[in-house]
């Protein structure tokens, strides 16, 4: 029953109990997530179960829907909930003047105008990173019908080259353009910003918005007034595809696939928020990251697309999940001494079987993997669809049971852990339900290892050195190896 270093044997667990598949399995709203081939016993299941109960997770999660502290190195409610809700005014604190709804109202009225073609406009570009950018990505690349007015162009990363080459492909007559950033403040936005601005030229003040929690500095870098679209300061940015920051996302899928987007997060709450029933998919996410982190002292976590719909999904959840649960101290100040986060690695499946998966297989160190797919497949190539499913089949088997062989180098040593979870229907409702499923997951974690999800402090000190560096890096009209070892080095030393 036991393996390498006392973990289960996976397989032996299969052979002692026809219905694992079933029994470690978990439904709900549209989602299967099997976790069968993970070297767990059915008593560890339910003491992880117990332990999450143990936790306080029931009173945490009260605090959370009722907009209580709960980022206390910022004094901050997290009231992300309220922005997908049909109703923002059930969350205390999230609304106090009513304008939630006309905010939403807003940007969905833009949204439907772009998609429908009304605006006149047929390219859109959209600049934002982190938050800004994964989220309303990854949305717009995983329900993308094909059936907008406008196209949609992402920018993110400061790139002058791939800038110069989109904006020769554009007509700045027929481009408008989404400035995405909560502080309006974050330097690679500004650049991009800066810009397109002077690439609209004249047209910037009608073509141009503002997605952000800083309606003065948008005002002041020159956007009009009616084309602020405003969300609460409280938001954080990688909670932030539920506001405004969405905008580009619900102009490439249409006004009602984004509100069906919003309903099925408003239904991850709902049942979150309940634990009068048996786990969530969210609580039963975290209990099974726990076990991965905790118990078997993983490092890492790939969440491997066999739907290409879904390829920027582990993008977003190195974000969501590093970002949040990255922490070296808990709530008391005091320094942790077990690990947090693991480090999310994220690609296509088949593409990364002809590269990484080799060492997944038969290398030493374990590495446990979430493979992401949907049973229907969203066109009318079944064939290529079934192509997929049988290598996702196929890479879990092999991760999970291994091969024996007479020769050494063919043989796989087996029990690596492997979840599958797959959508029967990968439709705006169904990823709405998954994505704030995950959100709920990452607060879940946070509370079994006490810990801060919601603020970043490390990214924040990477900002200020980045401050210090430009204005050093300006001393220097050419800059040559000496030079940069001379920055370097004092760097490190002041």
């Amino acid at each position: 029953m036991l393996g390498k270093n006392n973990i289960p044997d996976v397989v032996s667990l299969f052979d002692s109990d026809a219905e694992r598949s079933r029994r470690l399995s978990l439904i709900e709203h549209g989602w299967l997530l099997d976790f069968s081939r993970l070297p767990l016993t059915k008593e560890r299941a339910q003491a992880l179960e117990r332990s999450l109960c143990d936790s306080g997770i029931d009173a945490a999660v009260q605090r959370l829907f009722a907009g209580e502290i709960v980022n206390p190195s910022e004094c901050r409610p997290a009231l992300h909930m309220a922005l997908r809700a049909a109703d923002p005014r059930r969350y205390p604190g999230a609304d106090p003047n009513g304008e939630l709804a006309g905010h939403r109202e807003r940007f969905l009225a833009l949204a439907q105008s772009l998609f429908s073609g009304a605006s006149g406009l047929t390219d859109l570009v959209h600049v934002g990173i982190g938050g800004s950018d994964l989220g309303p990505r990854l949305v717009a690349d995983a329900l993308d019908q094909r059936d907008s007015a406008v196209r949609v162009h992402w920018l993110s990363t400061v790139d002058a080259r791939r800038v110069g080459d989109l904006l020769e492909s554009l007509d700045p007559a027929t481009t408008g353009v989404v400035i995405a950033s909560k502080s309006f403040s974050t330097e690679e936005t500004l650049l991009h910003a800066a810009r397109l601005k002077e690439w609209l030229g004249d047209r910037f003040p009608t073509q141009a918005w503002a997605a952000t929690a800083r309606p003065d500095s948008a005002l002041a870098f020159g956007f009009k007034h009616d084309h602020v679209l405003i969300f609460p300061e409280w938001t954080g940015g990688r909670f932030s595809l539920w506001s405004s920051v969405g905008v580009s996302a619900a102009a490439r899928l249409g006004r009602t696939r984004f509100e069906a987007l919003l309903n099925g997060a408003e239904l991850a709450d709902a049942r979150f928020a309940n634990s009068d029933l048996p786990l969530s998919l969210a609580r039963q996410v975290a209990v099974l990251m726990h076990f991965l982190r905790r118990d078997l002292d993983c490092p890492s976590l790939g969440v491997v697309a066999y739907d290409p719909r879904l390829a920027l999904l582990g993008e977003f959840l190195q974000q969501l999940v590093m970002e949040s649960l990255g922490k070296g101290v808990d709530l008391g100040d005091g320094t942790l001494d077990r690990p947090t986060s693991p480090l999310i690695f994220a690609g296509r499946g088949t593409d990364l079987q002809h590269s990484i998966f080799q060492a997944l297989h038969q290398a030493p160190d374990s590495h446990p993997l979430m493979l992401v797919a949907a049973l229907e497949p969203g066109h009318d190539r079944q064939q290529w669809h079934r192509v997929q499913l049988a290598h996702l089949l196929a890479q879990a088997t092999a991760m999970a049971r291994g091969r024996d062989d007479e020769k050494p180098y063919r043989r796989l040593p087996g029990n690596r852990p492997v979840m599958v979870l797959l959508a029967q229907r990968l439709d705006p409702q169904a990823l709405g339900f998954l994505l704030a499923s995950f959100e709920h997951a990452v607060f879940a974690l946070s509370v079994l290892w006490n810990i801060n999800p919601f603020d970043q402090w490390g990214v924040e000190e990477g900002k200020r050195l980045a401050a210090n560096y430009k204005t050093a890096l300006a001393e220097h009209d050419v800059l040559d190896f000496d030079a940069w070892l001379a920055l370097s080095d004092r760097g490190m030393r002041d």
